[in-house]
């Protein structure tokens, strides 16, 4: 039996429908290039390395001393840092870290490789971070409910007062049979002729108790630096065996004399601004939403996006252009994180041409 032969139609409609049909087709497979405009061409992520297995240790720790932490790890930066983000009344501490414990602690971790086990080693670590946001956060959130600036402490002040917190933090936590103190101490000294006011300032810290106990030995040790400064610029009236009480006492009516107080939190987060970003240009290349694509040049006009969203925690990734070009770019999301990186000195170039800095309202 011969198959019956398809039945052709001349009807007009035919080839119309068949056009549409086609047309359709089409487009459905060119609209996501075509019709997306500006679109993310990869997922924007906070660059991340893989930790050891003695990094993963101290961050389980700095957990333990403050569950809200923001912990991860660079993809290329060597040591750890710290920052803390005003996020509505209260402080996030956001830390940042080498995946490898054997960069984590450079330049110190040199004087503690034989004098303290590395994972005590990265406990420490992560826990002086900690600390840093914990001296931070008891000048912001003060019991009156006033706010200071700790920035106003020098470096060296800020160091110390974390050491100490770490300290005493891994002394709770593993015993004063572990010699965390004698080895960070030791290391201190001999990575720097001039430190040696943790080891003096620690007398002044006569109970470990508890996590506020430690917190309350920071502030005293930041307040007894700034004091032995002082006394080794005049001269040091004060000899070596004075009591360190006495020492503290210069510190704290010398900080006193330029420490800012502000009326609450609120008022610190709207008036306070940094300088760590000041250096670098951003230009806001795309907005949707809550959400602001972001370039950064340094003054040498090299493209520093990355380098920056690895170093201070910030989410980047890829993003396709009308021109189809492929950009880097920093994703800003919401009010807080806004803030964030105005507060620490960004003046913002937005895609009007206004200039966007810390202070600017309508945002």
């Amino acid at each position: 039996m011969r198959s019956r032969p398809a039945r052709r139609t001349n009807s007009p409609l035919w080839p119309a429908a068949a056009w549409l049909a086609l047309k359709i087709s089409v487009v459905c497979l060119v609209s996501p290039v075509a019709m997306a405009g500006t679109h993310e061409a990869t997922q924007f992520s906070v660059p991340a390395g893989s930790p050891d297995e003695y990094m993963q240790a101290g961050a389980a720790f700095a957990r333990e001393l403050d569950p809200s932490v923001e912990i991860s790890f660079w993809d290329s930066q060597i040591g750890s840092l710290s920052v803390s983000r005003v996020e509505g009344d209260r402080i996030k501490c956001i830390l940042r870290a080498s995946p490898d414990i054997s960069d984590a602690l450079k330049p110190l971790g040199r004087f503690l490789n034989g004098r303290l086990e590395p994972q005590a080693q990265a406990m420490f670590a992560l826990a002086h971070e900690v600390g840093h946001c914990k001296l931070r956060d008891a000048f912001l959130s003060r019991s009156d409910g006033s706010a200071a600036d700790a920035s106003v402490f020098p470096w060296l002040a800020q160091e110390a007062a974390a050491d100490a917190y770490g300290i005493l933090s891994v002394e709770r936590r593993l015993g004063t049979g572990v010699p965390v103190r004698e080895a960070v101490v030791l290391s201190r000294m001999l990575s720097s002729s001039v430190y040696h006011y943790v080891s003096d300032a620690l007398a002044l810290c006569r109970r470990n108790r508890t996590d506020a106990d430690a917190v309350q030995c920071a502030v005293t040790t930041a307040y007894y630096t700034v004091g032995s400064l002082a006394n080794d610029e005049q001269g040091s009236p004060y000899s070596v065996d004075s009591k360190p009480e006495l020492i503290a006492e210069i510190g704290y009516q010398k900080v006193a004399q330029t420490m800012r107080v502000y009326q609450s939190i609120a008022q610190y987060k709207a008036q306070f601004s940094g300088a760590d970003l000041s250096r670098f240009a951003f230009n806001e290349i795309f907005r949707r939403g809550n959400s602001r694509y972001i370039t950064a040049v340094s003054s040498q006009h090299t493209d520093t996006t990355h380098g920056l969203a690895d170093y201070y925690g910030f989410k980047t990734g890829e993003l396709v252009t009308d021109d189809q070009r492929n950009v880097t770019a920093l994703r800003i999301d919401g009010a807080d994180e806004l803030d964030w990186l105005l507060t620490l000195g960004a003046v913002v170039r937005t895609e009007d041409g206004n200039s966007l800095r810390k202070g600017d309202t309508g945002r």
